[in-house]
């Protein structure tokens, strides 16, 4: 195994060490060795949670008794340690509790909001509500949320979002059901009753310049989807340059709303495609392409070529 002087290891690191140590020794080829170093951990471990135990009992009698466990837990090593005993002050509904409604504020400001409905077997149980067209979709909402509560809350196993499974289900069946409805006629078959034509039109120039949004709403690093007459469009910002693209993915047409978003990668949770916004070229797929639409900025205006 690897030598270290660990007099020379902030507490952070030690607990990282500690945790690397364990890992070398559960993949020690000796069995009987591996199993008493092991056995050794344990027993050191139950020692130190039996004195913490009675440490924090004789803080019962004190009047800042809830003023000293939470200088405690507030300490990263310390609130590790409190963790592994389940020593913990608060209870993990009640971490999860007070860290969303310091969160409530901001999300509330993003045209979002989220309710705590309960936390079971680690796992709390929430309901995100999109109140305007500029909110973040649902599963980044989730992603943000789920890292804003590992700080306060590193024994959660997890969110489960009420009515997301349910949402994107549908929203796949919507999009195949509507792609059945609009697909290309066969030959010597009947016009269908659906046909888009003017997006074909797209490909040309433009015959009318739109303002659909104002610039300084999208953000750096961010995109929103905008929805105008019968087109349903997906803008960018890319370090001030904008890109527009048909809110559909490339391969079967879902819509993009709920899709991650790390700059420049936009990453469709129905195939896992990532497209970079810049071009709209599928990573995975050269073949995939965005449905780019013309866009320009004037005046501080977004406008989209019909």
């Amino acid at each position: 195994m690897s030598e270290i002087n660990t007099e020379d290891l902030a507490g952070e690191e030690l607990v990282a060490r500690l945790n690397s140590l364990i890992e070398e020794l559960e993949q020690y080829p000796d069995n009987e060795v591996r199993e008493t170093a092991l056995d050794l951990v344990q027993i050191i471990l139950k020692l130190y949670g039996e004195s913490l135990r009675r440490m924090i009992a004789t803080f019962e009698a004190e009047p800042q008794r809830d003023q000293i466990l939470g200088r405690m837990a507030s300490d990263e090593v310390i609130r590790s340690i409190l963790l592994i005993h389940g020593l913990m002050p608060e209870s993990l509904y009640d971490r999860v509790a007070a860290k969303l409604k310091v969160l409530r504020p901001f999300l509330i400001s993003q045209g979002c909001d989220v309710e705590l409905l309960g936390v079971d077997d680690n796992r709390a149980r929430v309901r995100l509500i999109r109140s305007g067209k500029g909110a973040p979709p649902l599963t980044v909402l989730k992603t943000d949320i789920e890292k804003a509560l590992i700080e306060v809350a590193p024994d959660l196993a997890g969110i489960e979002v009420e009515g997301l499974s349910e949402k994107i289900e549908a929203t796949a069946k919507a999009t195949a059901a509507l792609g059945r409805m609009i697909q290309k006629p066969e030959k010597n078959s009947k016009p269908t009753l659906v046909q888009i034509k003017r997006k074909e039109s797209m490909r040309g120039e433009p015959n009318t310049w739109v303002s659909v949004i104002r610039s300084q709403s999208i953000g750096s690093g961010n995109f929103k989807i905008l929805n105008f007459q019968d087109i349903n469009v997906l803008i960018s910002n890319l370090d001030g340059e904008f890109y527009a693209y048909q809110n559909a993915c490339a391969e079967g047409g879902r819509p993009l709303d709920d899709a991650l978003f790390e700059n420049p990668i936009l990453s469709c949770l129905c195939h896992g495609y990532g497209y970079d916004l810049r071009r709209g070229g599928c990573i995975a797929r050269p073949d995939l392409h965005l449905k780019s639409v013309p866009l320009k900025v004037e005046d501080y205006k977004v406008k989209i070529g019909l």
